[in-house]
This record gives structure tokens, sequence and C-alpha cells, in this order.
């Protein structure tokens, strides 16, 4: 790896580990349940790694945090696919790292349908966060710019 391509990674964790951040904090800040189910997501990942490995007890902030960071590593690991497929050469660097970001947090949504899919516990959870998965991978292919929307009038 030379240092662009390790100044590029740092980036985009950087700039995906923020935008996870603010994922989270969206939770907290707008009171309008949709903006809540990001939120909602990356605390139920959190906790399943509570359920493999052990409670987090009194370090759970710290580990929540580095939860967050990790989930910004992987999310940089992405990006390489996102900048690789997007349409656009030029594509501003803080549009990867959001990007990266979203998709981390869609797949997250549509694991966590899926598991409940599986589990047969109810159905309304796997529509709605199926549903969350597939438009926030929508989201994160529109601001990587893998699919184009064109949304200027027509002439």
């Amino acid at each position: 790896m030379n240092r662009t391509s390790g100044v590029t990674f740092a980036r985009d964790a950087a700039v995906a580990t923020a935008v996870l951040a603010g994922l989270y904090g969206l939770g907290y800040g707008v009171q309008f349940q949709p903006f809540q189910l990001p939120t909602y997501l990356l605390i139920v990942g959190f906790d399943a790694l509570e359920v493999a490995f052990g409670s987090a007890g009194a370090g759970y902030d710290l580990f929540f945090a580095a939860y967050l960071v990790a989930l910004g590593v992987v999310a940089a690991g992405v990006s390489r696919v996102v900048r690789g497929k997007s349409k656009t050469t030029g594509l501003a660097w803080w549009r990867v790292g959001a990007a990266s970001a979203l998709a981390v947090v869609g797949v997250i949504s549509l694991l966590f349908a899926l598991l409940v899919l599986v589990n047969g516990v109810q159905f309304t959870p796997v529509l709605v966060t199926g549903g969350a998965g597939i438009a926030l991978l929508a989201l994160a292919a529109w601001v990587g710019d893998v699919v184009r929307v064109d949304v200027r009038p027509a002439r």
C-alpha cells in the first residue's frame, strides 16, 4: 500500500465514521421516527456483538464509540468498491466516504431483516428494516454516483 492509498483509506474511514456518528446522533436530535431508524440499526448491530462477546457493562460508551470507528474502517474498505463503480472519475472525496457509510448501515438493516425473518417473530419489522436497507443502499448508490438520477427538467 503506497502513501496515497493509505491517506485515502484514512480519509475515507474518518468521513465514514463521522457520517455514522451523525446517523447515530440523528436519532436523538430529530424526533421524526423514520430518521431514528439508522440510530436503532446501529444500536442493534452493537447489541448483536454484545450477545456474541458479552456485555460491555460500564464501558458501553467507549466500546460503542470503538464500534462506530470499526464500522468506519469497514466502510473505508467499501469505499474502494464505490470508487471503482462510480460513473464520475473526479467524485468528491467526502461523497465516497458518505456513500460507503450509508451502504454499511443498509447492509446492517438487511441483515437484521433477514434475522427477524428467519426467526419468524413478526413480519412488520422485516418490511420496515428491509425497506430501510434498500433505501439506504439506493441512497448510497446515488451519493457515490454508482447510479445516476437526472433531476433536471427535460428540454
